[in-house]
């Protein structure tokens, strides 16, 4: 197997990545973007199939809907 052609004067992917990052004096413009607003997707294809198995008996998973018990 012939090892890729490394060019030494150009960094490589991960150097570039490094290179870029906050901690090492890039410049950071992540805190001034907007905020994203979404939900959780509904009626997929494995919340359809899990509500099918619980149905089913096949599977007992975990009670979503259940309250938290006091301790008093």
């Amino acid at each position: 197997m012939k090892n890729p052609a490394v060019d030494l004067d150009k960094p490589s992917f991960w150097q570039t990545i490094f290179l870029q990052s906050k901690v090492n004096g890039a410049p950071y413009h992540g805190d001034l973007l907007t905020g994203q607003h979404w939900n959780w997707p509904k009626d997929t294809y494995l919340q359809r199939r899990l509500k099918y198995l619980r149905s089913c008996g096949f599977f007992e998973g975990r009670d979503d809907t259940a309250q938290p018990e006091s301790r008093t």
